[in-house]
Order: structure tokens, then sequence, then C-alpha cells
């Protein structure tokens, strides 16, 4: 497919949730945080703070470090992945919800 193509609707889609497949079948989710000539780079998220949960302790004390309080979740981390334009075979815009 066009790699221009493909960069103008990054350009279009910047910040904004995307999924992108790749010719050799992985796909990848995330926020479009940069757009150059060759790549695109999405923020990935993580479940990183989410998975560190399971072994928390039961005192409320201890939820400050991780910025956890009854009611609220704790924030996921965005990772940066770099996508060159000519392995990309599809780019789809994702529903996010909060």
């Amino acid at each position: 497919m066009d790699t221009n193509l493909h960069q103008q609707v990054s350009w279009n889609c910047m910040n904004k949730y995307v999924g992108i497949t790749m010719t050799d079948g992985q796909s990848f989710d995330g926020f479009i945080a940069h757009v150059d000539q060759n790549y695109v780079t999405l923020a990935v998220p993580s479940n990183e703070m989410v998975e560190r949960l399971n072994g928390m302790p039961t005192q409320e004390s201890a939820y400050r470090q991780f910025g956890f309080r009854p009611g609220f979740f704790p924030r996921r981390r965005f990772f940066p992945r770099r996508i060159p334009f000519f392995g990309i075979s599809d780019i789809f815009l994702l529903p996010f919800f909060i």
C-alpha cells in the first residue's frame, strides 16, 4: 500500500487511539504520538501498574505511593513504539473509554 497514504492518515489521527495492522500479521494499538517521513510513533498502553497491585498490602497508607484510593484506579503507563510506514497494511480508529 501507499506509504504517503498511511502518513497522511497518521497525521489526521494524531493524538487519537488507533489500531495498526502490519503486513507480517502483527497488530498494535495506541495513541499516535509522533509522525515523520518514515515512521509513526505510538504511545502503547501497558498494564504494568495494574499488575503491581496484585501483591499490594492491605493497609490504605501504602496505596499513596501508587496514587490509588478507593474509587480510583492506578494510572497506566505508555511506552513508545516506532513503526515504519512501509510495513503497515492498515490503520484504523479505535474507541477509547476512560
